[in-house]
C-alpha cells in the first residue's frame, strides 16, 4: 500500500523531483511502522524513482535525462516486438478493448484530465501486450522518468487530441491488418513524445538532472554517488 501510493504520487508529479520524503511522516500519515516504509523506499530506489541520501534522508529521484533515453528504448523496442505478435494472433475483445480506450481518451481530453488521460493511453498500448505480462511489466516497472517527462510534455503542450487521433489511425490499421502501416504509425507515435529537453529544462530547472553531463555520477540502486 504504502509503495503504491508513493509510486502513484511520484509518477503522477504529486510529489515533485527533489522534494525531501521522511519516513517518519510517511509511517504517521499511513499509521504504520517504519519498516514496511522503509521496504517501500529501498523499492522505489531500485527503480530510480527516490534517492537515499546518506546521513540526511531520502528524495523523489530528479529525472535523469540519460535515464529517459534508456527506457524510452527499452519501451520502443518490446512495444514494436508486441505489436508485430499482436497483428497476428489479436481477437475481436482486444479491439473492443482498443476502441473503449481510445473513448475513454476522448473524455479525459475533453475535461484535460492529463494524468487520466495517461492511464488510458498505457492500457491502450498495454493491450499489445497480449500474453507477454514479463515484457510490459519490465517497460512498466522500468519508465517512471520517461513517464514523467511524457505527463509533463503532454500537459505544456496539450497534445492530447493529436494523440488520441494517432491512436485511431493506429487502431483502424490493425482493424485492417495492415501490418506495415500500423508499425510505421506505432513508431511515429512513440517518437510524438520525445524528450523536450530544452523546454523542459527551462521551465522546471529544479526537477532534472543529466547524467550524460557528468560521466562520474553513479547510480547504485538509487544512491547517487558523485
Amino acid at each position: 500500500m504504502v509503495y503504491n501510493s508513493l509510486r502513484n504520487s511520484i509518477l503522477s508529479l504529486n510529489l515533485v523531483p527533489g522534494t525531501v520524503v521522511s519516513e517518519n511522516e510517511i509511517s504517521l500519515r499511513f499509521k504504520v511502522s517504519r519498516t514496511p516504509v522503509r521496504e517501500a523506499f529501498i523499492a522505489l530506489s531500485k527503480e530510480s524513482l527516490m534517492t537515499v541520501i546518506p546521513q540526511k534522508g531520502s528524495m523523489v529521484s530528479l529525472i535523469d535525462f540519460a535515464r529517459v533515453e534508456q527506457e524510452f528504448f527499452l519501451r520502443e523496442s518490446l512495444e514494436a516486438a508486441a505489436l508485430k505478435r499482436f497483428l497476428g494472433n489479436y481477437e475481436a475483445s482486444h479491439i473492443a478493448e482498443l476502441e473503449n480506450c481510445v473513448k475513454l481518451q476522448y473524455e479525459a481530453c475533453k475535461e484535460k484530465k492529463y494524468e487520466l488521460f495517461l492511464r488510458y493511453d498505457n492500457r491502450f498500448h498495454k493491450t499489445f501486450f497480449n500474453g507477454q505480462k514479463v515484457a510490459w511489466d519490465a517497460v512498466e516497472n522500468s519508465s517512471g522518468h520517461y513517464q514523467r517527462v511524457r505527463l509533463l510534455t503532454i500537459w505544456l503542450l496539450d497534445i492530447v487530441e493529436d494523440l488520441v487521433t494517432e491512436h485511431e489511425a493506429l487502431l483502424q490499421a490493425i482493424r485492417e491488418r495492415d501490418g506495415e502501416r500500423a508499425m510505421a504509425l506505432l513508431e511515429s507515435h512513440l517518437h510524438k513524445l520525445n524528450t523536450e529537453e530544452d523546454m523542459l529544462k527551462r521551465l522546471f530547472p529544479d526537477y532534472f538532472t543529466d547524467s550524460r553531463e557528468n560521466p562520474l555520477t553513479v547510480d547504485f540502486g538509487g544512491l547517487s554517488i558523485t
